[in-house]
């Protein structure tokens, strides 16, 4: 199995690590790319990070994958690639709601 690290630092250090060059250079819109990036890994970091604490951190136990993580960081570049600015509340919904389920 591939158990998160503990801690924040180190779940954004694996995340990090699993991006290549490519896909961090890969967008056009390369400064908001980037940092909706961070913000998608920081995100997903804090809610691994949070299934530790069971049910003080979550009322029913949810299993996140990298799965999660990967389709969003792909749905990020496709939006910003295909629109003319940043389409925040898509971004949003499709990420919250659609990848993550709901469950956040």
């Amino acid at each position: 199995t591939n158990e998160p690290p503990k801690g924040l630092r180190a779940n954004l250090s694996r995340t990090f690590q699993d991006i290549t060059t490519e896909i961090y250079e890969g967008c056009s819109k390369s400064r908001e790319y980037k940092k909706l990036l961070y913000a998608l890994a920081f995100f997903h970091a804090a809610i691994l990070e949070r299934r530790k604490f069971g049910p003080i951190g979550w009322n029913v136990p949810y299993e996140w994958m990298d799965s999660d993580f990967q389709v969003s960081r792909e749905q990020v570049q496709m939006y910003l690639e295909s629109q003319p600015g940043v389409p925040w509340i898509t971004l949003k919904y499709i990420i919250a709601e659609v990848n993550y389920g709901g469950r956040v």
